[in-house]
Parts: C-alpha cells; sequence; structure tokens
C-alpha cells in the first residue's frame, strides 16, 4: 500500500478515487453540516464590507472545497447577511470537483481546478477565505497562510475549519477509536477501495499542529486578531475554528 503524503503531493489524486462517494461519508457523520456552518458565521461575522445590493458584491474563496459541503455553508451564510456575494470554490482534486459541479448552485458560485496554494498571485481581492479540512493537506503551511493573506483585501479574513488534537491526550484517544472504529471500515465498505486515505487522514490529525501553533503560524503570517475555538457538538474536543484579519 503506497502511504499518503502531504508534502509529496499525493492527497489531491487520492481524492479523486473517492470524490463520488464523499457526501455519502460525511453524511454518515452527525453534525458535520452544521460544523461547517457553525464556522462560516465566524466568517460572516467578522466581514469588514456589508455592502447594499447593486454595490460590488463580497469576493469569497472556498480553498479545498472538496464536493461542496463546505461551499453550502458559506452560501447558507452569507445569504443570510443580505449583502451581493461571489464564492470561488478551488480544489486540487478532479473527482471532488465532479461531485460538487453536479450539484445545483446560483450563478454567484463558481469552480476552479487547483491546488490553492498555487493559484496565481493577483493582489488583494477576496473579502474572505475559507479553508476547511485543508490546511493539514497543503505541503508548505507556513507559504500557504502568506499567500492566502496576500490574496486577502486589508480587513479581509481567513477561517479556517478543521482537526486538531494535538496535546490532549483524550482526544487523542477519542479519535483513533473514531477512526478505526467508525471512519476507516466504514470507507473502506463504502468505496470499496482500499482506506488508505482514511489512514492518511487519521494520521495527519495526530500530527497537525496544536492550537497554539496554529496560532502561531497565524500570527507569523501577519495575521492579526486572531482567535480559535472548539466547534459546538459531539466534536468539539477535535475539530476547531481558527480566524484571523489581514490588517
Amino acid at each position: 500500500m503506497t502511504p499518503i503524503s502531504a508534502k509529496d503531493s499525493t492527497v489531491a489524486p487520492a481524492f479523486d478515487e473517492v470524490g463520488l462517494h464523499y457526501d455519502r461519508l460525511t453524511g454518515m457523520s452527525p453534525g458535520y453540516a452544521a460544523q461547517l456552518r457553525s464556522s462560516a458565521r465566524v466568517l460572516t461575522g467578522m466581514l469588514a464590507r456589508r455592502p447594499a445590493p447593486g454595490e460590488e458584491p463580497l469576493q469569497i474563496a472556498d480553498l479545498g472545497c472538496g464536493s461542496g459541503a463546505s461551499t453550502s455553508a458559506l452560501l447558507a451564510a452569507l445569504r443570510e447577511t443580505g449583502s451581493p456575494f461571489r464564492v470561488e470554490g478551488v480544489d486540487g482534486s478532479a473527482g471532488m470537483l465532479e461531485a460538487a459541479r453536479a450539484k445545483e448552485w446560483p450563478d454567484s458560485v463558481s469552480f476552479t481546478h487547483a491546488q490553492a496554494e498555487d493559484l496565481p498571485d493577483a493582489g488583494t481581492r477576496y473579502d474572505a477565505v475559507f479553508a476547511a479540512y485543508l490546511l493539514r493537506n497543503v505541503p508548505d503551511r507556513d507559504a500557504f497562510l502568506h499567500h492566502v493573506w496576500r490574496s486577502l483585501r486589508p480587513g479581509g479574513v481567513l477561517v479556517v475549519h478543521d482537526y486538531g488534537v494535538a496535546g490532549r491526550p483524550l482526544d487523542v484517544a477519542a479519535w483513533t477509536a473514531l477512526s478505526w472504529g467508525i471512519i476507516i471500515p466504514s470507507a473502506a465498505i463504502v468505496t470499496r477501495k482500499r482506506p488508505n486515505l482514511f489512514t492518511y487522514l487519521w494520521r495527519s490529525v495526530l500530527e497537525f499542529d496544536s492550537d497554539e501553533q496554529l496560532q502561531e503560524r497565524l500570527t507569523r503570517a501577519g495575521f492579526t486578531d486572531v482567535g480559535l475555538r472548539p466547534v459546538p457538538g459531539w466534536q468539539s474536543g477535535m475539530v476547531r475554528t481558527l480566524w484571523g484579519r489581514r490588517p
């Protein structure tokens, strides 16, 4: 079984193989969609601009949009603001984007096939960037965060939604039990493939930054107003919402 590694850029091809099954798998996780909506509302609550209808719309990037679950969460949260907006979903996996594009979306949503860290540096263009379950999977996290900082308008916001259990032994044990007791065997049954992607996901969470390390990364990248909170619900010890602002 070939190991999967973010540094070797083998994550996106692995997701290609399970893209059409991914919504079924995440649908088996109670609260998955609600947790994404909670983080998306953190993003909309921090927006520096509140354009009125007819004014320049908000420009939002959903980096690592996958099959579109995070895009749906953003769509719901942005509609609540009453402001016009455009959302660009970006993902490096063609299989995941195929699943996303198969859904119905308003004209304000578009999708781009690209590695998030390889997007052209077009200067300040986004009011906010959402990165759900992405940061663990980029080869150079610091370089990625600097790239995001440059792509934000002054006052723009980054919100990261991702797992994190480092430094908390009980949460490490709970994540391992969840992974090997439910996620990995369920993925093998649903996808009918070897579960090496999901064993990678289990391992990547264990190896990911602690809360303190993640906040320090954002600060080093130039973000201010950096904060972090656990998501609501039964995964509050495993999944967190992190945010920062470009001054």
